[in-house]
């Protein structure tokens, strides 16, 4: 492979579908994105496939063309775990079923006793719905499968072939245990960093790129954001803030932490130990767009947040779609306690940001208390670009918090995929290469001191109002 050539990568997000070119190093030379929403109607969250299709081809067409000119090999991630049926050829025939969906929930219970965890049991339910509804048999893809189908008319499930990343339909038993197995067609599935084919010549003319490219597999966002930020040692933490929030440990340390899941990592020998909320970083675009309009406080004028005094004394419960870790609760919801006539927009957009430093707290605390030692705290996503935020969770966490370089690390992840492909080197391996920590936030202990008093007030305001949920479904 040519010195000079470079690397689209791919990223089919909840909220915007994203692309971006690197280089060999890992430097981001350019960035384009559109925004790509789906429906909800009664909690189910629906999207025309289709339309991640037409986002990637208007934010490839953002891209400069000698850019593109160069791009040798190309490879995709996506939200998750997001269903996509297809039939044989390829045409949608249910609309995605996205991970917010909360359809097939009365299963999931009995699922749960089969000894699966809460994510994978409400995947499972979803997939019993939607056979009872699916006239013939059809393909089960995840949005970066369906975008490499269109680029290269195969239909793949591509992943790292480990449990905990493999979507759970590629599960052979557990499709056994529900009842399913042989109900959906089986799909060839292509490890992450493997080739799977060169894009067809007429989807290579429709999104400007040549027609040599090689389409890498590539995994799930989470599973990218790892490799992106470089989260493949021992006590490495990862935290990847977007419209919700993974938090993610690779650890040599085997541990069962209530409310949060645990599968091996993809390296040998290691496991991987997880969180995911719902609505984090959807809450402050809820706020912003339905509450007030204030945009404006997030977007280059950050500075005025920062004369809001901390800690708010605000507590915010960031449940606005039920709430998976730690509570696996439908039926949350969202609060504000603590208001006063005194309380204006600027510090409920700070609350916002400290429910879920919180929130994140809730999850890192689970697994301390587990034996697990977290030796650095990467932050990735859209909330490292507000340094506020970012301060807010050094301050809560009373850690150093790392960031990367290239904080849209899903992209630098599916990049280092097609990498790893190219140069014939282990993922790992070119992770540890090319990512590189850009600035690092360290907490104010002071402040840090008062975060953990009201951060109990935060785990109470659950537990006293659980039942009072239940009521408002």
């Amino acid at each position: 492979m040519a010195s000079d050539e470079l690397f689209l990568a791919i990223d089919i997000g909840t909220t915007n579908t994203k692309v971006a070119i690197f280089t060999s190093e890992g430097k981001l030379l350019s960035f384009s994105k559109q925004r790509c929403t789906g429906s909800v109607i009664n909690r189910y969250y629906e999207i025309d496939p289709e339309s991640w299709w037409n986002a990637t081809k208007r934010a490839i067409a953002g891209l400069p063309r000698d850019l593109k000119k160069r791009v040798s090999v190309l490879s995709i991630t996506g939200q998750g775990p997001t269903i996509v049926p297809v039939n044989e050829n390829g045409q949608i025939v249910h609309k995605a079923i996205t991970w917010l969906d909360t359809r097939g929930g009365k299963k999931v219970k009995s699922i749960l006793k089969m000894g699966v965890d809460e994510q994978t049991a409400a995947v499972l339910a979803k997939l019993i719905w939607l056979n009872n509804r699916l006239k013939d048999k059809t393909y089960l893809l995840q949005p970066n499968d369906y975008i490499c189908m269109k680029l290269t008319g195969k239909i793949v499930n591509m992943s790292f072939d480990t449990p905990g990343f493999r979507p759970p339909w590629c599960e052979s038993n557990l499709m056994q245990r529900i009842g399913l197995k042989g109900h959906f067609f089986e799909a060839d599935f292509i490890p992450a960093g493997s080739e799977i084919a060169g894009v067809i010549p007429d989807a290579a003319q429709e999104i400007g790129i040549p027609s040599n490219v090689s389409v890498i597999a590539g995994a799930p966002d989470f599973a990218a954001a790892l490799v992106g930020t470089g989260t493949v040692e021992d006590g490495y933490l990862c935290d990847r803030g977007g419209t919700s929030q993974g938090i993610n440990l690779c650890t040599k340390k085997k541990v069962s932490c209530d409310g949060l899941m645990t599968s091996p990592f993809f390296i040998k020998g290691f496991w991987k130990i997880s969180g995911v909320m719902n609505t984090t970083g959807k809450a402050m675009d809820w706020f912003c767009s339905k509450v007030a309009d204030c945009k404006d406080l997030l977007k280059g004028a950050s500075d005025i947040l920062e004369d809001v005094k901390r800690p708010t004394n605000l507590i915010f419960l960031p449940y606005l779609n039920g709430e998976r870790s730690p509570y696996w609760n439908v039926n949350a919801r969202g609060v504000f306690f603590g208001l006063t006539l005194e309380v204006d927009r600027m510090r409920l957009l700070v609350s916002i940001m400290e429910g879920v430093g919180f929130a994140i707290t809730d999850v890192v605390n689970r697994m301390e208390g587990e034996g697990c030692i977290i030796k650095k705290v990467r932050t990735t996503g859209g909330q490292t670009s507000n340094s506020l935020w970012n301060q807010i969770k050094a301050d809560i966490l009373g850690r150093e918090i790392e960031v990367p370089s290239v904080n849209e690390s899903e992209l630098l992840g599916a990049a280092i995929f097609a990498m790893s492909y190219a140069y014939g080197k282990t993922i790992t391996e070119i992770s540890k290469k090319v990512v590189k920590i850009a600035n690092v936030f360290y907490p104010d202990h002071e402040r840090h001191d008062r975060y953990m008093q009201l951060f109990e007030v935060y785990r109470e305001l659950y537990r006293r109002n659980k039942d009072l949920f239940d009521v408002l479904v």
